[in-house]
């Protein structure tokens, strides 16, 4: 018989506090991360990644944890990147923390989804309103997946001049539908979402949370043990050789440090058309 260890995870030390970003709280065996940034549609920066995946962190340490719940705070799940932070930064010749390699905080795509501490406890995405951008890729992180009846998702990275991870997508949507989202920035409604097979689940957003904490109750009654298992094989199977990972990093810095890479974030802050070069 293999040896027993005591856990020694301590809630009182070593859970997240004083977010300002986040919102994050347990109850029983469920742990629930809410976007609250609803000022910006839940947009994600640098501080918001890193307090994302603090809170990732923490779902895969502690041992009376089972699953995850994660949505957003108000109308929206989450808009994506946080673009007026992003133009800010480049207004002043500055690449955001997250993409500066000479920064502490650097993270190449941020770091806020469950992947980036290799969480290997289910997680299930409760998309209140829309999801777009980096939001859509933290929305199709969970494993499972309820979505507001009113609720929408798209890509729109190309709108902004940029790349994002196309690849996760072509994983997660029928490809024509990834190719309409990644190319021509189309937008599926919630029961388009059903058709696909892209959600579980699709209710009136008065009831999301209660049909997110329905499916984590079932996910709560098997053994935690076979449960992770199955969580780590479905992220082996989702993953990608490390060549295509390096690759698509590499366009996506190409794209974001070229003069489109710039003009688009500029326009979206000046709220005008953007004036695209191809360089």
């Amino acid at each position: 018989m293999p040896p027993q260890y005591e856990t020694q995870y301590d809630h009182a030390t070593m859970a997240p506090k004083d977010l300002k970003y986040v919102l994050y709280e347990k109850k029983g065996r469920v742990a629930y991360v809410t976007i609250n940034r609803p000022e910006v549609r839940n947009a994600l920066h640098t501080y918001a990644y890193q307090e994302l995946r603090a809170c990732w962190r923490d779902v895969g340490l502690d041992p009376e944890i089972y699953c995850a719940i994660v949505t957003g705070t108000g109308e929206a799940f989450s808009a994506g990147r946080d673009v007026k932070f992003l133009a800010a930064h480049q207004a002043e010749g500055k690449r955001t923390p997250h993409e500066d390699p000479t920064n502490p905080n650097y993270q190449w795509g941020g770091g806020g989804l469950p992947s980036a501490v290799n969480l290997d406890k289910p997680v299930i995405s409760a998309i209140n309103g829309l999801a777009v951008g980096v939001g859509l890729s933290l929305a199709l992180a969970g494993q499972l997946r309820v979505m507001a009846e009113e609720a929408w998702i798209s890509d729109t990275h190309t709108l902004v001049g940029r790349l994002g991870s196309p690849q996760n997508l072509y994983f997660g949507i029928p490809r024509a539908v990834a190719a309409y989202m990644t190319l021509a920035n189309g937008r599926l409604s919630a029961q388009e979402c059903l058709q696909y097979g892209i959600v579980n689940r699709v209710v009136p957003r008065a009831r999301l949370m209660e049909a997110a904490e329905e499916i984590a109750a079932m996910v709560c009654r098997g053994a935690p043990l076979p449960t992770q298992a199955a969580v780590r094989i479905y992220r082996l199977a989702s993953a990608f050789p490390d060549a295509l990972v390096d690759y698509q990093r590499a366009l996506d810095r190409q794209t974001a440090e070229s003069e489109d890479g710039a003009e688009g974030p500029r326009a979206f802050r000046e709220k005008r058309k953007p004036n695209w070069k191809g360089r």
